[in-house]
């Protein structure tokens, strides 16, 4: 069937394809007939592991004198993590542009591209969770009871509300910010709000039993579930997810006159904020203050390139944020384990961020490169622009340890010393392995930069917790210490041999043989 063009179903249509593409683009240059074997794969697993989760989480659902705490708490992350990502698509479709400007350019009506573009973040947002809870819901339905189903109607009414509150802050920030702040500050609003309730419900776990019930008591007898099931929101969801049919009924209702009315009330809005976007400068505020002074030196030159790039991608700060932050559960574990030291449980976290945040910029500066023809052609030495780039990673990430170091030196100056020695070994060697096995790609697409190689992101994570075991066992004494450390050794090895056997150059573009610089 042929859809009207400029209707809302042929908008629509179209805004889905570009979100299956962007769904396909993880999956970088497999086949179609690998893709689709992956995501079979997978979704057989992900039901498989949903039975005994399934067992484990009736008795809360479904129970009549259940306790609702542990439903409350899912359903405040799902739904923070909703409005997070909610608020990427918006700033994506402002800021990205892509076909933003022939829309608005065509007959078709303003309202229906900007109700499309919005119905299309509301399902990115829905998918995004429900490819973890759908196949819980599906087994639920087979194993235990069919009110299982009632995920669907919750996932589907939470991706509306959040889209609707993140296009009302996405199209706010913008008209207080400005144009040139808004997209930087969009994004750290969603990191913040993203990462807020896991970071608080870490933290809320690590306090004494006496405090933390009291914590809980607060939180949800007196704000949330007030009345049992009588005053509180967070009944609504709970109850939709128990099958309770007027529950949901309301809960969907809600979601489609929220989001109705967000894209009725915003409408012109949005309009006035496509354009100035398009005239803004879309990496932020790109004028200097002053005259620029050019000084001689290739490192100099090169480091502050990188910087200034570093300074002006407003979408680095939120992946990297949201980075640091899904990893400080680890420090959570093993704070509570009673058997380690304090010092020594917050170590390997401070270990595993450093590595990770220095892979992320290394891929930015390495195989991110926007120039590579130009610094290939340039009669300098390719070992000295290698120097650079590194170098260049090293002032973001000593500006992100510093603070928790220091608070680690006020607890153990000796501990401090040891995981800033054992933090500057990880993030050498993940610099290095991306140094020597560069996976060119568009540095926006930060994350999803091992789309053509899931080894690679497997031996990242390796060789960061390869490190942090090893300052553990440092730290206790052990004799196997240095054990772990074979792991990113070997791979770097590895990684090194093929570098000058291939004689690969770094950067995002192949370039002609006559330009490539001479085999290391």
């Amino acid at each position: 069937m042929r859809l009207a063009s400029g209707k809302f179903p042929w908008l629509l249509a179209h805004d889905m394809r570009l979100n299956w593409r962007r769904f396909e683009s993880m999956f970088g240059a497999a086949t179609a007939a690998t893709k689709w074997s992956m995501l079979l794969a997978g979704m057989i697993v992900l039901h498989l592991a949903a039975w005994p989760l399934v067992l484990w989480l009736s008795p809360y659902i479904h129970a009549a004198d259940a306790d609702s705490t542990p439903i409350a708490t899912f359903v405040v992350c799902m739904f923070t993590w909703m409005i997070a990502q909610s608020l990427f698509g918006i700033s994506r479709v402002l800021f990205d542009r892509g076909d933003l400007d022939l829309l608005l350019g065509s007959p078709a009506s303003t309202a229906r591209v900007f109700a499309a573009k919005a119905v299309a973040v509301a399902a990115s947002t829905f998918g995004s969770v429900a490819v973890l809870l759908i196949p819980v819901a599906n087994t639920g339905a087979i194993v235990d009871r069919a009110a299982w189903l009632g995920v669907y109607p919750v996932l589907i009414s939470c991706a509306l509300i959040a889209t609707a509150l993140a296009i009302a802050v996405a199209i706010g920030l913008f008209f207080l910010a400005g144009p040139r702040r808004a997209r930087i500050y969009t994004q750290m609003v969603g990191a913040i709000i993203g990462g807020i309730f896991v970071l608080g419900a870490q933290i809320v776990a690590m306090l004494p039993a006496a405090m933390r019930e009291t914590v809980v008591d607060w939180v949800y007898g007196s704000a949330l579930l007030r009345g049992n099931g009588g005053g509180g929101l967070i009944w609504l969801p709970i109850n939709a997810l128990r099958g309770d049919p007027v529950a949901i009924a309301i809960l969907m209702a809600a979601g489609a006159g929220l989001l109705t009315v967000a894209v009725t009330l915003l409408g012109d809005r949005f309009a006035c904020a496509s354009l100035a976007a398009a005239g803004a400068a879309i990496d932020g505020d790109t004028s200097d203050s002053g005259r620029v002074r050019f000084r001689g030196g290739l490192g100099r030159g090169l480091r502050s390139k990188e910087w200034r790039l570093l300074v002006r991608d407003p979408n680095l700060f939120a992946q990297i944020g949201l980075q640091i932050v899904y990893t400080v559960p680890i420090a959570v574990v093993m704070l509570r384990n009673d058997q380690l030291p304090a010092v020594i449980a917050l170590a390997p976290t401070i270990i595993v961020v450093a590595s990770q945040v220095a892979a992320s910029l290394a891929w930015i500066v390495v195989s991110g490169e926007d120039a590579p023809e130009l610094i290939a052609s340039a009669p300098v030495v390719p070992a000295a622009v290698d120097g650079a780039k590194l170098s260049a990673i090293a002032l973001p990430v000593v500006l992100i340890l510093a603070m928790p170091l220091a608070g680690l030196a006020i607890l153990s100056w000796k501990v401090a010393l040891i995981t800033a020695l054992f933090s500057a070994g990880a993030v050498t060697s993940t610099a290095l392995l991306n140094l020597w096995h560069p996976m060119p790609g568009n540095r926006r697409g930060m994350l999803r930069r091992h789309s053509q190689s899931k080894l690679i992101g497997l031996v990242e994570h390796g060789m960061a917790v390869s490190w942090a075991v090893a300052v553990v066992l440092t730290m206790l004494g052990s004799c196997t210490a240095l054990a772990p450390l074979t792991v990113p050794i070997g791979a770097l090895v590895v990684a090194r041999g093929r570098y000058r056997s291939e004689g690969q150059l770094p950067g995002a573009l192949a370039l002609p043989s006559a330009l490539l610089p001479a085999p290391r």
